[in-house]
């Protein structure tokens, strides 16, 4: 448990025995709670909303809610109806601040749109803490229209909708990649080139091999992971190309598909040693053993 997570759940324990002695407020009314969160820290909460006392119930329900934590969302729908009326007047304060959080979402995108400087910063601000998944490909929008400090903001956003989406963490390179603008002649011409790649000089040369060399592996690895972002990046402009680049568009997923799977069932040698069962805790990927320890070329996770 790293030190600002065990910080917190101290914090939260001490919240929880105050209250539970009789000290209102000591959880939902707690600033610390809310201002050092982070959303890894959801596992501390989140079993205090089966807490025998009510009062922590009801308090756990309400940081959730200043947390904008929607996890929690189905648990506490379960106990606005099951649950004493102390706690379901909490569950439905919850609902509804959630319900105000998912109108004010268009609003805040729009005001990114259309404005800078404060206003934006501002918007970006509150929009970190109630995004959800879904809004990712609008988001990500904006991320390609600006620069400096105002995309900073927005990929802080992004970073924090995959902090509290765990099953998005393999994606986060994807996400967090740059945006393109639609342009059919360059993609017609890189998924030419990736085709051939892939179909031809992968299928060729390596794809019937059971083991391959670092060196080699990282290179191709390397090459897959620049077309995995490209085609992630340009399927939002997919409306605006003609059949014939949808239909090489397509081919080229799965033929990336069928590559990375191909490559990942492979045996790396190299520097000695031999990494066959050596696989990347973020994606899953093969890593690679490198001078300065194991990296993942699909990802760049690095592990000693």
């Amino acid at each position: 448990m790293d030190d600002g997570r065990l910080r917190y759940l101290e914090l939260f324990l001490d919240s929880v025995d105050y209250v539970e002695s009789g000290r209102k407020g000591e959880i939902s009314e707690n600033r610390r709670l809310v201002s050092e969160y982070r959303p890894q820290y959801y596992s501390v909460i989140e079993p205090h909303l089966k807490n025998p006392n009510a009062g922590v119930r009801k308090e756990t329900v309400l940081l959730l809610s200043k947390l904008s934590e929607r996890r929690a969302m189905d648990r506490i729908k379960e106990m606005r109806i099951s649950d004493n009326e102390l706690v379901s007047g909490a569950c439905l304060a919850y609902l509804r601040a959630m319900g105000d959080d998912d109108d004010a979402v268009p609003k805040l995108l729009d005001t990114m749109r259309h404005t800078g400087g404060k206003e934006f910063m501002a918007a970006a601000s509150k929009l970190r803490t109630i995004a959800k998944d879904t809004d990712i490909p609008d988001i990500r929008v904006i991320y390609g229209q600006v620069d400096g400090d105002l995309k900073e903001s927005v990929a802080a956003i992004l970073d924090s909708v995959i902090a509290r989406y765990p099953e998005l963490e393999p994606k986060r390179y994807l996400i967090l990649s740059e945006p393109v603008y639609p342009n059919e002649e360059s993609l017609a011409k890189f998924l030419d080139k990736s085709i051939v790649y892939m179909d031809i000089r992968y299928r060729d040369n390596y794809a019937d091999s059971q083991s391959i060399s670092l060196e080699m592996y990282n290179k191709i690895a390397s090459a897959f992971r620049k077309i995995q972002i490209r085609l992630y990046n340009e399927k939002a402009n997919l409306r605006y190309y003609s059949k014939e680049t949808k239909g090489m568009f397509a081919e080229a997923e799965d033929l990336l598909l069928w590559a990375m799977e191909s490559l990942s069932a492979k045996t790396v040698q190299g520097m000695g040693t031999e990494t066959d069962s050596h696989h990347c805790p973020r994606c899953g990927a093969k890593m690679a053993r490198s001078i300065s320890g194991w990296i993942c070329p699909e990802c760049g996770q690095k592990s000693a």
